[in-house]
């Protein structure tokens, strides 16, 4: 497990993310349009694999926040 980062940073990853994930996902239309399709769908399936982490980061996020109130009740 890596350093942890703090709401900024995080923010900033994210944003970070979100848009490699658009600019991906533009580059594999384009490879489409000219009829690269092997690059297309790479670019498609980094996007893809992008927006996968983004999901599970905030999913790690929310269940962190959860887990000091659990422990708090159950000492």
């Amino acid at each position: 497990m890596g350093k942890k980062m703090n709401a900024y940073q995080d923010k900033e990853a994210s944003m970070d993310d979100y848009s490699h994930e658009k600019k991906l996902k533009a580059d594999g239309r384009y490879e489409a349009a000219k009829g690269k399709m092997a690059n297309a769908k790479n670019d498609f399936d980094h996007a893809h694999a992008l927006k996968r982490d983004a999901h599970f980061d905030a999913v790690s996020r929310r269940d962190s926040k959860k887990t000091p109130s659990i422990s708090k009740h159950m000492s």
